[in-house]
């Protein structure tokens, strides 16, 4: 007959428990904070629907051969183009692809509330995708995430 040790490996020493208990405690004050505040995830998610919105536009005016015109305020921005060759520029509103011109009459990206965006002068992407005025466009959303389109190129990043 086998002699039994049942004291052996019936269980957690209590340092054992004690340590995980810290770890998951320490985790815990430190990744909950940043988990249950959403502001950072919302900055990022609008700067990215900004950048997007830029793109869109430049590739529009490329597409159409047409100025496409870039309106910020403070809590978004909004496109617009000029359907024929005219000079002027804000006539018509570019409509979201696939969109119903009725319920989204505009291209217009609206921030969420809290995540405010720096407002710079109205520019315009040409029919060859470059900002006009030809100059750095910084745009900040949320006070920490930068968008910049590029002069001479139109890039946006």
């Amino acid at each position: 007959m086998c002699p039994s040790n049942r004291g052996f490996g019936r269980g957690f020493t209590l340092v054992e428990l004690v340590l995980v208990m810290t770890i998951a405690g320490v985790l815990a004050a430190v990744a909950a904070p940043r988990m249950l505040d959403r502001s950072a995830f919302q900055t990022r998610g609008g700067a990215a629907e900004i950048r997007t919105a830029l793109r869109y536009a430049q590739k529009l005016a490329i597409a159409k051969n047409r100025e496409v015109c870039v309106t910020t305020s403070g809590t978004g921005l909004t496109l617009t183009f000029e359907p024929t060759y005219a000079s002027v520029c804000g006539v018509a509103a570019v409509i979201r692809s696939g969109g119903d011109p009725v319920s989204e009459p505009t291209f217009s990206v609206v921030l969420p509330p809290g995540i405010p965006l720096t407002i710079v002068p109205p520019f315009r992407f040409d029919g060859q995708g470059r900002p006009n005025p030809n100059a750095i466009v910084n745009l900040t959303v949320g006070g920490s995430a930068s968008v910049t389109v590029e002069p001479e190129t139109g890039y946006v990043h």
